[in-house]
């Protein structure tokens, strides 16, 4: 067997280190810890946590979304799938984190919205020169092939509208 093939067989049985461990467990815990705060007054998309790449589908995707009525992407949360839930009974429990290719790892997360209706996430992270940056959010029915191909679907469908 190659070098070449061998490698991605390697790092996908290597596991992170026990400070890019910690670091991406610290950003997914902060992700929802405004849950279950009394108020939050920020989206999803406002938070400074994103990696280059879906920072600038975001400030894509914001330029171009319509002012005066919901879209595809800001009429709900993207980070608890939801547009309600029980901030005392609210929950959002991580597997540890998984390198899946050099410099991307992987989080399952089971959410808890406190009505008992739980959702399951699979987030990944990337690591840029800023530390781990959540890079895609997966989960079905909204995000079936990530986040950002909802951005990149929803940005095409708002520009679509602006065009006469």
């Amino acid at each position: 067997m190659s070098v070449a093939i061998l490698s991605p067989l390697v790092l996908a049985g290597a596991a992170l280190s026990a400070a890019d461990s910690a670091a991406i467990e610290a950003r997914v815990k902060a992700m929802f810890r405004p849950y279950s705060l009394p108020v939050n007054a920020k989206s999803p998309w406002e938070y400074p946590i994103f990696s280059a790449e879906t920072a600038s589908l975001i400030a894509h995707w914001k330029r171009v979304q319509p002012k005066d009525e919901p879209d595809a992407l800001n009429d709900g949360d993207w980070f608890c799938l939801c547009q309600d839930f029980d901030r005392k009974k609210f929950g959002a429990v991580p597997a540890a984190a998984e390198p899946v290719a050099p410099g991307v790892a992987e989080v399952r997360v089971r959410v808890d919205l406190g009505f008992g209706e739980a959702r399951n996430e699979r987030l990944t992270f990337k690591r840029e020169a800023n530390g781990w940056r959540l890079d895609d959010i997966f989960a079905a029915p909204d995000f079936p092939r990530g986040l950002k191909q909802k951005l990149r679907e929803t940005i095409a469908e708002d520009e679509a509208l602006k065009r006469p």
